[in-house]
């Protein structure tokens, strides 16, 4: 059976991680689920409701094996956002080579005007 805390008791466990994370930076949510005995979901529903933000994980793995993103997937419009990124660098290269060229032209010509005084 499922137990109900009173709002004292989560507003206590919430202080608590606030102050826990304050001191040593991080690991106040394992720290209040060993200490209160409660479910870790059930501390970061908690601090959800407090206001307090709770980070997720980062760096999960990808789900689904070998196999590539699903069609219409965030990681395919990344894919597409990298490709046409990749585009543009290209673009800005040539770009770049050109106004170079350009460059070498005029510092050619400002030598020889330098060299007429």
């Amino acid at each position: 059976m499922a137990v109900r805390y009173d709002q004292k008791t989560k507003d206590e466990v919430v202080a608590f991680i606030e102050q826990y994370n304050e001191d040593n930076g991080r690991g106040g949510q394992a720290a209040a689920a060993k200490k209160y005995k409660l479910n870790p979901i059930t501390v970061k529903s908690w601090l959800e409701k407090a206001g307090v933000k709770t980070p997720g994980k980062s760096g999960k793995k990808r789900k689904g094996g070998k196999r590539g993103p699903k069609k219409g997937s965030k990681q395919t419009v990344v894919s597409q956002a990298s490709s046409s990124a990749s585009n543009s660098i290209t673009d800005n290269l040539k770009r770049m080579s050109e106004i170079q060229k350009e460059i070498s032209k005029l510092s050619s010509e400002y030598e020889k005007l330098k060299g007429k005084i």
